[in-house]
């Protein structure tokens, strides 16, 4: 009986827990990608500059998307 007590507050405990590390992992992306919005809205129209700007967006993508992936339970 006790065991099952333990198993009830921690998983609430769990998700709290990794809901603050998404919050904080996200606050840096956020930070990194509204810095972006300048340069992502010019640099398509720039014909040498397009490239660079594909880039980018990538790189968001990957950040957001490993952010995703690692804050799943196992």
């Amino acid at each position: 009986m006790p065991t099952r007590l333990a198993s009830a507050l921690l998983v609430p405990a769990r998700w709290a827990q990794r809901s603050l590390i998404v919050l904080l992992a996200l606050v840096p992306v956020v930070i990194v990608t509204v810095a972006f919005v300048p340069a992502l809205v010019l640099l398509p129209f720039f014909p040498s500059t397009h490239r660079r700007a594909e880039v980018m967006v990538r790189q968001l993508t990957a950040w957001t998307r490993t952010l995703l992936v690692t804050s799943r339970g196992r």
